[in-house]
Parts: C-alpha cells; sequence; structure tokens
C-alpha cells in the first residue's frame, strides 16, 4: 500500500514540476513578446512620465509658451530704452509666467 501511494506522489510531484516549468517557459515567452513589441512600437517615446517639469501640459502648449515668451522677451529687450528697465521687465514676466499659464490653459474648469 504504501509503495502505491509513494509512486502516486512521485507521479503528482512529476505533474506539478512539468506544470510549473510549462507556466514558467509560457511566462518567459510572454515577456519576450512583450518585450520585442517594445522595441519594434518605439514604446519609451509614448510613455508619459509625471515627473518631468510642467508634466500636465501637452508638448504643442509647452512650445506655444516657450515662443510666447521669446516673443515677449524679444520684444522687452528692443523697446525698453533702459537696460534696468528690461531687466526688471524680464524678471517680472519669469514671476508671472506660471499664473499666466495656469489661468491659459487650466482643463479643470470645463
Amino acid at each position: 500500500m504504501s509503495k502505491e501511494r509513494k509512486l502516486r506522489r512521485e507521479a503528482r510531484e512529476a505533474a506539478a514540476r512539468q506544470a510549473v516549468a510549462a507556466e514558467e517557459r509560457r511566462a518567459a515567452r510572454r515577456l519576450a513578446r512583450r518585450a520585442f513589441w517594445r522595441r519594434i512600437s518605439l514604446y519609451e517615446l509614448r510613455i508619459r512620465r509625471t515627473g518631468r517639469l510642467s508634466a500636465r501640459r501637452s508638448a504643442a502648449e509647452r512650445a506655444g509658451v516657450a515662443i510666447v515668451v521669446a516673443l515677449a522677451l524679444f520684444v522687452i529687450w528692443t523697446l525698453v530704452p533702459s537696460t534696468a528697465l528690461a531687466v526688471a521687465l524680464s524678471l517680472l514676466l519669469a514671476l508671472t509666467l506660471p499664473v499666466f499659464v495656469i489661468v491659459a490653459f487650466d482643463r479643470r474648469s470645463s
């Protein structure tokens, strides 16, 4: 009787080992397939990281802000006769820029 139980236990353990090995092979194939698709689909370029500066803004919005700031600085430095006043206006622009960006691009108020 104990020999039969021993044989059945060994058969059960062998089947369990085979099942575990098969699952490991499936998992490895799944990971390889996922890595392959990420490699060919340029997955890293589409990831939106939240640690980035101005993460809530799209690339077009950030470009628009940069263009407006560059244009404002150009106007300030070409039209203002005093250098001290141009520096003061540039600092004022830098300090008030976040407020204007929030007012212009706030998505919470629909």
